[in-house]
C-alpha cells in the first residue's frame, strides 16, 4: 500500500513557501514606497526651486507659530 502522505508538502516547506512569498511582498511594497517617496521629494524640490521667496516666507511664518506656541504654557 503506498502512501500518498509523500507527495504533500511538510509543514516546514509550506511554512518556509509562506514566509519566502510574505518577504517577496514586503520587499515590494517597501521599493513602491521608495520610488513614491523619490517621485514626492523631487517634486518638493521642484516647488522650492520655482517658488523660492514664498518657500522662505511659509518657513519663517511657521517657525514664528511654532516659537509662540512652544513659548505658550
Amino acid at each position: 500500500m503506498e502512501s500518498r502522505i509523500t507527495n504533500t508538502p511538510t509543514a516546514d516547506e509550506s511554512q518556509a513557501t509562506t514566509t519566502e512569498r510574505v518577504v517577496n511582498e514586503l520587499k515590494s511594497m517597501i521599493q513602491r514606497a521608495e520610488e513614491k517617496d523619490l517621485e514626492r521629494a523631487k517634486a518638493a524640490d521642484r516647488v522650492v526651486r520655482d517658488h523660492p521667496y514664498q518657500t522662505i516666507g511659509l518657513a519663517f511664518g511657521l517657525g514664528i507659530l511654532i516659537g509662540i506656541l512652544a513659548r505658550r504654557k
